[in-house]
């Protein structure tokens, strides 16, 4: 019994002692800038008002400035005729590349009528795409535009119920149809906001679920998806989809074709061929390079002035 209080004030002492290691850890060590904060909608959200620098798959170093809705800032007229809403993971967040040479602000250089929207966020699949449109949608006008922007990780990530140490939101089959399930944020993950012993202990949680990563399962989701923004979006806007994946995923993997989800869009555009033109478009990574930006924002110009 002599030894209960040592033992009981060394288990209190020891988070606090972990928190306080982690936190020099990462103010001398490591650049001190939580990317991300908790969102009850979206597992995760992009943080706000964030100013920040990191390091690229090619080991080139990229700035991030976030405004207060957590999107990337861009110098843009904000009364404009019109609006293009941009859904997407970290492409469309332009991970690895700065703002200037994303592919938007490129096409936002022809297109001077016009407020790009971007919620681009890392790690996001299309059921989180959908929910973030869902939070947008009501400031769309005829005459506007939405660009969803599907890729390769997205076959994966709407089969995921946690990613990043992250809760997400989930689609499963009930009653014979499809249903968006909210993330179940627990107690770690709101705590890791501001906690980095709870960060790491969240991303050490495992699915309460078992993961089923195979990409033909995911084909019926985003579709369900996609038709879910296509059937909420209002009368005049136009729907863009810029797709990337067919030819190493799709076609080989499972014999589909490029067009498989071209029915939810006004405008279908395959990317692979353009990104594919110069293997200088690719960070090791996979992510776009900025001349990967540019070529994409050549390729989607046309739709987007239309």
């Amino acid at each position: 019994m002599r030894w209960t209080p040592l033992i009981l004030g060394i288990l209190s002492v020891a988070p606090v002692a972990a928190e306080a290691a982690l936190r020099l850890y990462e103010s001398y060590f490591s650049r001190p800038a939580r990317l991300f904060r908790s969102d009850a909608q979206t597992g995760w959200s992009n943080a706000l008002n964030l100013v920040t620098t990191r390091t690229n798959a090619a080991g080139e170093e990229w700035s991030i400035r976030t405004d207060e809705n957590g999107q990337r800032l861009i110098a843009q007229e904000l009364n404009t005729e019109r609006r293009i809403l941009i859904l997407g993971d970290s492409l469309s967040f332009g991970e690895g590349i700065d703002i200037k040479d994303r592919f938007d602000v490129k096409v936002l250089s022809f297109l001077h009528d016009a407020r790009i929207i971007n919620t681009g966020t890392m790690g996001y699949g299309t059921d989180q795409e959908y929910v973030a449109f869902r939070n947008w949608k009501y400031l769309l006008e005829p005459g506007d535009t939405v660009l969803i922007v599907l890729n390769q990780s997205d076959y994966f990530d709407v089969l995921r119920r946690r990613f990043f140490g992250r809760a997400k939101p989930y689609v499963e089959k009930a009653n014979g149809s499809y249903v968006l399930r909210p993330p179940r944020i627990g107690l770690w993950e709101r705590w890791s906001d501001w906690s980095l012993v709870a960060r790491v202990v969240a991303r050490s949680i495992e699915p309460t679920v078992p993961e089923n990563l195979d990409p033909s399962q995911s084909i019926e989701i985003i579709r369900f998806m996609l038709g879910r923004i296509r059937e909420e979006v209002p009368r005049g806007v136009k729907v863009v989809l810029a797709h990337q994946g067919t030819r190493d995923l799709l076609e080989p993997k499972l014999g589909l074709s490029s067009t498989i989800f071209c029915k939810f869009a006004d405008v279908c555009i395959d990317l692979d061929d353009t990104l594919a033109a110069d293997p200088a478009h690719l960070l090791p990574d996979g992510h776009w390079s900025a001349s990967g930006h540019t070529a994409v924002a050549r390729a989607l110009l046309k739709a987007l002035r239309d």
